[in-house]
């Protein structure tokens, strides 16, 4: 749009945010603009791969777990490199937007494997929402203590809302840091038995609200 290729109604547009009809033709290079197919993608994430197309540091990104698709996508959230799990990926923005607006109160579940055994103290403040620091307080979620031994424990939690590395932070904060991160669903999406490292699309975009 700001080099001047955008038309609609025979006038060159180059404000991104200008609104148009859908009834309305656009022109891109004096051709119509094809209506872009919206694609759904869902990824197994490993361990050690960051959530971005490129990384500074040369660090593995999921993008090369994705070189069979040719389309542009981005991903719907993140998990951080040491996080793995559900991964959803779009070129459709609003159903991104949907997903991630935390006044949507979107479920996402987590099985978390931490160091040592979280007392029923330690439950009732992430039932509850805690300080999380930075000045930052995490929302009520609900958690169950799955398993236990003399070392670790697992543990399972589903939050309303993405903050930056909330779970570690809050076992971070309770003595008990994180092992291993694992997101099992993101609301009505579940891995559901996807291979680690691999990915599937998601023939039918689920209607959210």
């Amino acid at each position: 749009m700001l080099a001047g290729r955008v038309q609609i109604k025979g006038r060159i547009i180059r404000d991104p945010g200008f609104k148009v009809h859908p009834a309305e033709m656009i022109f891109v290079d004096g051709k119509p603009a094809v209506k872009q197919k919206k694609i759904y993608l869902m990824l197994h994430k490993p361990s050690g791969y960051v959530t971005t197309r490129r990384d500074e540091k040369s660090r593995k990104t999921v993008y090369e777990l994705l070189t069979d698709v040719k389309e542009w996508l981005f991903p719907v959230g993140r998990l951080d490199q040491d996080s793995e799990g559900l991964l959803l990926f779009t070129n459709d923005t609003a159903w991104g937007d949907q997903l991630t607006n935390p006044d949507s109160n979107m479920p996402r579940t987590y099985r978390v494997v931490v160091n040592g055994l979280p007392s029923g103290e330690d439950l009732k403040k992430i039932q509850n929402g805690m300080d999380i620091g930075c000045g930052e307080h995490s929302r009520p979620a609900e958690v169950k203590l799955l398993s236990s031994d003399n070392a670790t424990a697992t543990v399972e939690i589903t939050l309303t809302e993405g903050k930056n590395r909330e779970i570690r932070r809050m076992f971070d904060l309770l003595g008990k840091p994180v092992l291993r991160l694992t997101r099992t669903r993101f609301g009505p999406f579940r891995l559901d038995g996807l291979p680690l490292g691999r990915h599937k699309r998601i023939d039918t975009k689920w209607e959210l609200f």
